[in-house]
């Protein structure tokens, strides 16, 4: 593929401007179409007025220096923080931290309970042996073998019912090794875990990277269309043709799409045979939506990150975004600035439910965290239909139908990021898959498909060069 080449992409994500930054990297100049009034996707930074969100606590760590490249050329070093990440699990009025200690597991809750659940990990790992997981095991059965059922019980199930919308045992587990430690057990007292999560951290959220991506894209020429969502995709045999919903067509030799894949399988033309529209019919998705607070007192939670697996808690996860970045709230504001995330099934009604029904819902959270809900300063909420791909029994199978469907049928039609793979990824992973898209579009022998597929843990990576 040569400079004449033009290119459309959809969706204005992370992996969407990546691949546009790729392309004009090598002298192509594509078109965006992007269905939000914004670019960034779920990595977009929402405000009103000085107040900013991050609707899904978007880390930046990577182990490819191609992506540290490439966040290092879109932000100046001095609009970077650098971010040491405390987690904990509140259970019964406890936080716990997380990844989990040994010595807060046998201690912190009461010897009793420390004791039973020692208790139960060592028999789940004597049902184990020296051997490890199965791959087609589920999250239950994972996460039983992995830290025995009574700590699975307490911090885990609960917590995964909330966050995937879904039973764990009917969920797939290999996700788990990439995103979830083991316990800590040979720590002294007052000492770190070893690996502790330190990452970057744009100064006014995620979205800054990507509107700055979005500003280096216009300066080099490449349009893109907000409010433009995409409702046809035809194939000719050789060029693309995409509808979008006011009627507008645009026309060009290869697409690269980041909308949801069952959306995507869903617009093509020509038609997909029954059993590819079936199979992209099965894939799930978790939406997201985040309910920011600030709250007139100072509270101290020492934690970024605090899960609530309880049944006190609507909320699956809070996010304390004064210790993200100052830059969320306000200069010179002084009280508690907290994120409240709730996860629902893409169709589910509290996707719908106005901002006052969502206030009323974190207003009862707040309640149950022990705060007076008459501190409440200010409220906003953000909403994100397509959050997270879910990782059932079925989906390794339907996608790989898709997939060699899609290759042997459209090969100019180029999957990319979390949605348009249908595959729990990082945000460098997206990424990450976009770039080598990019190389494959231009003749490199390379498969985006291989990105993400160790299983070792992945939470950790490069900070600087």
């Amino acid at each position: 593929m040569t400079s004449n080449g033009n290119p459309l992409i959809i969706g204005a994500g992370p992996a969407g401007l990546t691949a546009a930054l790729k392309l004009v990297e090598g002298g192509v100049t594509p078109r965006i179409y992007e269905a939000a009034n914004g670019v960034g996707g779920l990595a977009r930074t929402p405000s009103t007025g000085d107040w900013r969100v991050d609707p899904g606590g978007h880390r930046f760590f990577t182990r490819s220096e191609e992506v540290l490249d490439l966040w290092n050329a879109l932000l100046p070093a001095d609009q970077w923080t650098l971010v040491q990440r405390r987690s904990a699990m509140l259970v019964n009025g406890h936080y716990v931290r997380y990844p989990l200690v040994g010595r807060d597991l046998l201690t912190q809750m009461g010897l009793g309970r420390g004791m039973r659940g020692l208790g139960s990990l060592l028999w789940s790992r004597l049902e184990r042996g020296t051997g490890f997981v199965d791959e087609s095991a589920s999250f239950r059965e994972w996460g039983t073998l992995e830290f025995g059922r009574y700590w699975y019980e307490m911090f885990f199930d609960g917590y995964v019912r909330k966050t995937w919308q879904s039973d764990p045992g009917k969920i797939a587990s290999d996700w788990a090794n990439q995103r979830i430690k083991p316990i800590h057990w040979r720590m002294r007292r007052g000492q770190k875990p070893a690996g502790e999560d330190v990452f970057r951290y744009p100064a006014r959220g995620p979205g800054q990277v990507w509107d700055a991506a979005a500003e280096a894209l216009a300066d080099a020429g490449v349009a893109t269309f907000l409010d433009s969502r995409v409702v046809k995709a035809r194939f000719d045999g050789l060029n693309w043709t995409l509808e979008l919903q006011d009627g507008d067509t645009a026309s060009g030799d290869a697409v690269f799409s980041s909308m949801p894949l069952r959306l995507l399988v869903g617009i093509l033309e020509p038609e997909p045979p029954k059993n590819i529209l079936a199979a992209a019919a099965a894939l799930k998705h978790r939406g997201l939506i985040t309910v920011a607070v600030a709250l007139r007192k100072r509270h101290d939670i020492p934690f970024h990150w605090v899960y609530t697996p309880g049944d006190a808690f609507q909320a699956g996860r809070l996010q304390n975004y004064g210790l993200w970045s100052r830059g969320l709230a306000p200069d010179h504001w002084d009280g508690t600035y907290l994120g409240f995330e709730y996860f629902v099934g893409p169709d589910g009604d509290l996707l719908t439910a106005d901002d006052e029904r969502m206030r009323n819902i974190v207003e009862e959270d707040l309640r149950a965290l022990g705060v007076d809900d008459s501190e409440v300063e200010h409220v906003m909420v953000v909403r994100s239909r397509f959050a997270y791909p879910i990782c059932d029994p079925v989906r390794d199978r339907s996608v790989a139908r898709i997939r060699d469907f899609l290759r042997r049928e459209y090969p100019s039609l180029h999957p990319i990021g979390r949605n348009g793979m249908h595959r729990y990824d990082n945000q460098d992973h997206a990424m990450l898959s976009a770039m080598h898209s990019v190389d494959r579009y231009f003749g490199v022998d390379v498969d985006p498909w291989q990105v993400n597929t160790d299983r070792g843990y992945h939470e950790t990576g490069l900070l600087k060069r």
